[in-house]
């Protein structure tokens, strides 16, 4: 499961740089940018699903643990990604001469850029809390019913990201029984994969309508792709290739965050000084957004303070060391 969330926040990764290049070079051939039109359908309900299977494990330590865990590790790093995101955002629009947005309507209505998935994931392990106490089938026939009630509105894209996220957290309940029946769809996930890519190519290419982006076609679309490639991926002859998607899946938060500002500085800096052919250019571009990224992984396990970035999770250790030390009287003992 690490691996397919390592590749799927390479997709992201990868959508992201292209999208940029493509931006600040009109000749930049369109087949990099034609890529994320195949990876699309799934590759955000993916990383729901995904996310989703850990809310059992966290609803297990308590409601105090598992809300502070998710104030901790998903509100937190969104506020100062946020604030990052803004910074860069104003240098931007100032460079570019466009209008500057609102920060406080930003941070609590419409997210900046890419952290909707931040903000969307936040309220979803709110919802996911009350929801799957109930029964499995009412919380996951619950949020498709949401899903067609308000699917043509403003918030079609929350509530279509919705079912994903509870589909996951009702799996991650019956983890061992779901990985098995994972493992016994050999020959099925050969021959749904051969089916997916040939309907997509076809979608893509408008031979086959799917209705939009949040459409019931292209829910039931990502869910069997989904299946699919959690299949694939455990497969023994594909293991020496996943290893390092396993580690980027690992550490999935930090790629996210912080591969966006990269790319939206970069192409800036490359426009001004690249003058040849942007085709070469470009896979040694997304090769170091990913290597900042990852470094940024490496440095957060290393360093409390470049964890500050990503969790508050060293504050909230030193303020209950601090009580301890006060309670117990002896700080070696504390620590």
């Amino acid at each position: 499961m690490d691996a397919l969330r390592g590749l799927a926040i390479t997709m992201v990764v990868y959508l992201h740089s292209a999208d940029s290049m493509a931006l600040k070079f009109d000749d930049l051939d369109p087949v990099f940018t034609q890529i994320n039109g195949y990876f699309s359908p799934f590759r955000m309900p993916a990383l729901m699903l995904l996310s989703g299977l850990l809310v059992a494990g966290s609803m297990r330590k308590g409601a105090d643990r598992y809300f502070k865990g998710k104030m901790s590790g998903i509100l937190y790093p969104y506020v100062i990604w946020s604030i990052i995101s803004y910074g860069l955002f104003i240098y931007r629009a100032h460079f570019n001469g466009k209008p500057v947005v609102e920060f406080w309507h930003s941070l609590f209505f419409e997210p900046m850029a890419y952290l909707w998935f931040i903000y969307y994931i936040f309220f979803y392990y709110v919802i996911a809390y009350f929801v799957l106490r109930l029964h499995w089938s009412v919380s996951i026939l619950g949020s498709l019913a949401l899903y067609l009630v308000l699917k043509d509105t403003e918030f079609d894209r929350f509530i279509f990201h919705l079912p994903f996220f509870i589909l996951g957290g009702v799996l991650g309940y019956h983890l061992e029984a779901f990985k098995h029946f994972i493992e016994r769809t050999s020959w099925f996930a050969v021959l749904a994969l051969a089916g997916l890519v040939t309907w997509y190519v076809m979608a893509y290419h408008g031979l086959v309508a799917t209705g939009g982006a949040y459409q019931p076609i292209s829910m039931v679309l990502a869910l069997a792709m989904t299946l699919v490639l959690l299949r694939l991926v455990t497969f023994k002859w594909v293991a020496p290739v996943l290893r390092p998607f396993e580690w980027f899946g690992r550490n999935s938060l930090v790629l996210f965050l912080v591969h966006f500002p990269v790319t939206w500085v970069a192409p800036v800096v490359l426009a001004r000084v690249v003058h040849g052919n942007p085709d070469m250019v470009f896979p040694i571009y997304f090769l170091g957004v990913l290597a900042v990224s990852s470094l940024a992984a490496v440095m957060n396990n290393r360093s409390k303070l470049v964890s500050l970035l990503f969790t508050a999770n060293v504050l909230i250790n030193r303020k209950k060391a601090g009580r301890s030390d006060a309670r117990i009287g002896n700080a070696s003992v504390a620590r």
